[in-house]
């Protein structure tokens, strides 16, 4: 254990610490509480915990909502309740792709059926897109890709400057951050946004990973983007927009600043079909 990790765990009375996995901007650990309960530990690499530092508090609101609950909460780390169960993007990759969006779905509608008050620190739309609205294209970038980005980028201008009234929003609902326990699908790791509704599931068009022709069949993409309109009761076209606006934001991220090439332009261009574009 690092000396952080062990001034925390001393602090917090936790003990039998397991390595679970890392992320690009903390690590988590499956660790024992004081009463004897499993517990995950999120030690984060900077206090201001990039992107997720609003988010705490927005599951806090949701627990018991269909939402991990809270136990103690840092500026440099996290305890959250253990989640026994696969995730909804296990459900996939085991060949039940249509169960996994439908609890996908159950679990959006679920958080935005209880809706919490603005939450102190929760990021703006208008804040989390910054890195696609200022990014470069690099001369050796493909034609085409330089294309779609700019339509993406002139979509997002568009989506956030006509935004329909604000709600907290979890920002980074897919898959990957649902686990379906005993009492029913739970989700973590929010990003803690505030903006349109139909953003909310606009990120899980991207998803379930580790399956990309899925996530590429076209038919897929108007199906599902219909059932996540349905289930946030927003317009399915103003969702399938905001879905090519965040592919485009991810790809920005990934760019670093300067555009050359990204994995993603072809999704991008799927998602921009979609958003009649």
């Amino acid at each position: 254990m690092t000396d952080g990790l062990a001034a925390i765990m001393a602090r917090w009375q936790l003990t039998s610490p397991e390595n679970l996995s890392k992320t690009p901007i903390a690590q988590l650990w499956r660790v024992r509480q004081a009463n004897g309960t499993l517990a995950v530990l999120k030690v984060y690499r900077q206090a201001s915990r990039g992107n997720e530092a609003a988010g705490a508090a927005l599951l806090n609101a949701w627990s018991k909502k269909g939402a991990v609950r809270i136990f103690k909460d840092s500026r440099s780390a996290l305890l959250m309740e253990w989640l026994d169960g696969p995730s909804l993007g296990d459900i996939a990759r085991a060949g039940d792709a249509p169960r996994a969006d439908q609890l996908l779905c159950d679990t959006a509608r679920c958080l935005h059926h209880h809706p919490v008050s603005a939450l102190p620190d929760l990021c703006a739309l208008e804040e989390v897109f910054v890195p696609l609205l200022v990014l470069g294209i690099a001369l050796d970038c493909h034609p085409n890709l330089r294309q779609d980005m700019l339509r993406a980028t002139e979509l997002a201008r568009q989506l956030l400057a006509h935004q329909p009234p604000p709600v907290p929003l979890h920002g980074d609902l897919h898959h990957d951050n649902i686990i379906l326990t005993s009492s029913g699908p739970q989700a973590f790791d929010a990003k803690g946004y505030i903006g349109d509704p139909a953003f909310e599931l606009a990120n899980a068009l991207r998803h379930p990973k580790g399956l990309p022709a899925l996530v590429r069949n076209q038919d897929r993409i108007t199906e599902v983007t219909k059932r996540f309109a349905e289930a946030l009761k927003v317009p399915p076209l103003r969702l399938a927009q905001w879905a090519a606006a965040k592919c485009a934001l991810s790809i920005a991220y990934r760019a670093k600043g300067m555009l050359s090439q990204d994995d993603e332009a072809d999704l991008l261009a799927l998602l921009l079909a979609q958003a009649g574009q």
